[in-house]
């Protein structure tokens, strides 16, 4: 996630804070001001993490399947690729990707592309992929495997495929993020069937090591993990820091735990690469399995619960401790936090919501704002205050199609109109959000106490596209 700060003060007290979102002042009520559509009316039919790099005006998107099927692999898996600057598709990233695998039961086991993010560094501006295992036989695992899972970098400019590096999985490689202090790139595979993560060199392209999360692993401080989530990288400390969502540590019936409670994990970020410090994630707390994850100001990791968690969390990256519940945004996968708004924002899927909590300090709720049944993945762009939520088309065959009307409620930035039968990209923004921006290029005017940096910061326009 893009975690630069804006000027914030020390958090006080000792109780964490309960926040209920609230009806906050018309200028931080988001809004859907417009849609992206996919071109040739493909339809955006699965997908899962998006991200914004606010230097190359690029918002991605992983799209496992962007046109319809009833049975077997969807077709044109790529990464989508918008101008923040136009919200218009500019680049359909296609590198070979497994794609959206059967329709059901294995689409998030063996799928791609999935987790993705954009590495600006010199002259290069590079997407990294994570993507599926390619099976002998159309997934089918029984037949042997082809490709085992394996991160892609892509040239934004040319798309041109610059390597595949193999993680070795014979299930998905999901989530990743990058410390840029190290040059280290993280990705997980997630099913139990690997349950391990990967260092892989960004400039190099090769493995730098793997901590393994089934319970025997020293290096993973012995955690069995049912599942692994969203990493980050914590620029107050250097660190990786991992969402674990179950880490079988609580005791059913004790303290309100469901014996389902999950952990963040502290990572080190050079090697050699091991778990330095667990954070245990109570059940107690109403979240109940980890999975986004956010670096806020201030010390702060936001961490967005999925399943069937009642609340998602904002706890203190240097001892776990809970600065805030965030109470009604369970439901949660990919959660983001926006420097030029300072806001949080909290993808739900089943609840077909997007939760908006103000980072303080303290923390607050502003108003919750409806998407669509699936869209649980957010992204936002820092310079024009820009909140991106896809959306998925309801001629999709799994899961069973929604109710929402998105994408036909709004018009591109051509005036054209927007499909709920194909999909679309939604572009959220507030009148004034918040009370300032970051301009393009703005400098840094000094770091903070807390290591974060300060930004020249310049009013907000609204529908700025110059």
């Amino acid at each position: 996630m893009f975690t630069k700060g804006k000027v914030l003060a020390c958090l006080v007290g000792i109780a964490p804070l309960l926040l209920t979102p609230t009806v906050g002042s018309a200028d931080e009520q988001l809004q859907l001001t417009t849609i992206v559509s996919l071109p040739d009316g493909q339809l955006l039919r699965s997908f899962d993490i998006s991200f914004v790099d606010p230097r190359s005006h690029t918002y991605a998107l992983a799209a496992s399947g962007t046109v319809d099927g009833t049975t077997g692999p969807a077709t044109n898996p790529r990464i989508i690729i918008v101008d923040t600057r136009l919200n218009v598709v500019t680049q359909e990233l296609n590198g070979g990707f497994a794609g959206a695998c059967s329709i059901p039961p294995n689409r998030d086991t063996f799928s791609g592309p999935n987790g993705v993010m954009v590495i600006e560094k010199g002259r290069n501006t590079d997407v990294w992929a994570a993507d599926g295992p390619i099976f002998n036989k159309s997934c089918d695992p029984t037949s042997g495997i082809k490709t085992f899972s394996n991160v892609k970098v892509i040239d934004l400019h040319t798309g041109v495929v610059k390597k595949v590096i193999s993680t070795g999985g014979i299930r998905r490689a999901d989530e990743l993020c990058f410390n840029p202090r190290s040059d280290v790139v993280l990705v997980a595979n997630d099913d139990t069937a690997d349950n391990f993560i990967t260092f892989i060199g960004e400039d190099s392209y090769k493995e730098l090591g793997k901590i393994r999360f089934d319970g025997t692993d020293p290096n993973g401080a012995n955690l069995k993990a049912d599942g692994i989530e969203q990493c980050a990288f914590d620029h107050r400390d250097g660190k990786f820091y991992l969402s674990l969502p179950d880490v079988g540590g609580g005791t059913p019936g004790v303290g309100g735990s469901t014996g389902h409670d999950g952990a963040v994990v502290r990572i080190s970020g050079h090697a050699p690469f091991k778990v330095e410090k667990v954070f245990p994630i109570a059940a107690a707390t109403g979240c109940t399995g980890p999975q986004g994850m956010a670096v806020g100001p201030a010390h702060q990791l936001a961490l967005g619960c999925g399943g069937t968690s009642t609340n998602s969390l904002i706890i203190d990256d240097r001892n776990g401790g809970t600065i805030a519940i965030v109470t009604g945004q369970g439901g949660t996968d990919e959660d983001w936090y926006n420097p030029g708004s300072n806001h949080y924002y909290f993808a739900r899927s089943t609840p077909k919501a997007l939760g908006v909590e103000d980072a303080g300090p303290p923390p607050s709720g502003d108003p919750t704002v409806s998407t669509a049944s699936g869209s649980h993945s957010v992204a936002a762009d820092p310079i024009r205050n820009q909140v991106y939520v896809p959306i998925r088309g309801n001629a999709a065959t799994h899961p069973t199609p929604g109710t929402s009307t998105v994408c036909s409620s709004g018009k591109d930035v051509f005036g054209n109109p927007g499909s709920d039968a194909l999909g679309c990209i939604a572009v959220y923004t507030a009148p004034n959000d918040a009370d300032d921006c970051i301009a393009e290029g703005s400098p840094v005017v000094r770091v903070n106490e807390d290591g974060d940096p300060e930004f020249l910061k310049g009013r907000c326009r609204d529908h700025d596209r110059d």
